[in-house]
């Protein structure tokens, strides 16, 4: 067997190379605000279909009552 020279790994890219906004690498980006993780309550009993809304609703695809 051979001895395998060992490969430096590449530098990974830095946020100018990835979106073209480069900033100091201590910079953290505020926290995004977003809809709630759990949807279960607009989970279909029925169909398993997604409600648009939250209870009290219709399943858009059955009609089945959401109670939530």
């Amino acid at each position: 067997m051979s001895p395998t020279n060992p490969v430096e790994p590449a530098e990974p890219a830095g946020p100018a190379d990835r979106d073209g906004s480069a900033g100091p690498p201590d910079t953290v980006a505020d926290p995004e605000g977003g809809e709630s993780a759990c949807w279960l309550d607009r989970v279909c009993p029925q169909c398993d279909a997604v409600s648009d809304g939250p209870p009290p609703a219709r399943c858009p695809r059955c009609g089945a009552e959401l109670s939530g």
